[in-house]
């Protein structure tokens, strides 16, 4: 599962392997449904991983921090 719901937003993980070190990052997209248009915002953090499952749990912790706002220099508070 790549996406969950949380406080009415919606967080997709997007991790990626890296071709060097073969971790994976954190990246993911949070999205919020308005009506009939979606909003979306593109998030990424330094964190590497040694798989992508561990990758996308915390893809999923840090898009709930951005949402919460406890994450610095990020919000989702004009989306």
């Amino acid at each position: 599962m790549n996406g969950v719901i949380y406080k009415g937003y919606e967080i997709r993980a997007i991790p990626h392997q890296l071709a060097d070190s073969g971790e994976w990052t954190v990246n993911l997209v949070i999205l919020k449904h308005c009506n009939d248009q979606v909003v979306t915002r593109p998030f990424s953090a330094s964190d590497r991983f040694k798989s992508r499952d561990e990758a996308i749990k915390h893809c999923f912790i840090f898009g709930q921090q951005v949402i919460a706002g406890k994450a610095e220099n990020c919000t989702v508070a004009d989306l």
